[in-house]
């Protein structure tokens, strides 16, 4: 595996974090090299913040992330400000009831609307939205697979887990979906 590097971007309080740390654990278990690199202001609820996650088979010289291969917009301002810095094979993964994509997006990146906190609305937790993001994730690349994210997530309280559970794979479905058309 080559270097890959993935930038989850939203709102303080939309389990941005949340969802780079569980996928730092979920590689780091796979036995892949992983930087984190959280940034967040001071006052983190509400305001725009990031997750950089450096995934790599071999040693990371550099921890941050230069040009995300894949880019999960959790609302408009993150997608408005990261868009530009993604590659040209990168995947964009955004929420249609919090970003209305460019129609003048250059990159050449593959962009997919996942109806996350639909969904996560769905399996009983509106804020599990950034589970889902991760099982589309999950589908959209072969950085880690379902069991790995599952066996990270379990180690949590029980009743949070079976949701977070559920959304990771109602996520995956829901991009899949889009991959397979």
């Amino acid at each position: 595996m080559h270097r890959v590097e993935v930038l989850l971007a939203g709102l303080g309080g939309q389990g941005v974090q949340l969802a780079g740390d569980v996928l730092a654990r979920a590689c780091t278990l796979a036995g892949k090299q992983v930087s984190l690199l959280p940034s967040y202001g001071a006052e983190a609820r509400g305001t725009l913040i990031r997750t950089e996650v450096v995934i790599s088979d071999e040693e990371i010289i550099y921890p941050g992330v230069l040009e995300p291969e894949i880019f999960v917009a959790f609302c408009q301002q993150a997608y408005d400000r990261f868009l530009a810095t993604v590659s040209s094979r990168a995947v964009v993964l955004y929420d249609p009831a919090a970003v209305t994509p460019t129609t003048t997006d250059s990159s050449g990146a593959r962009q997919y609307a996942i109806p996350a906190m639909e969904a996560a609305t769905t399996v009983g937790n509106a804020k599990a939205a950034n589970m889902v993001m991760l099982g589309a994730l999950a589908a959209s690349s072969e950085l880690i697979s379902m069991e790995t994210l599952k066996e990270v997530l379990s180690e949590g309280a029980k009743k949070r887990a079976e949701t977070s559970i559920k959304a990771l794979k109602r996520g995956f479905a829901l991009a899949s979906q889009q991959l397979d058309s």
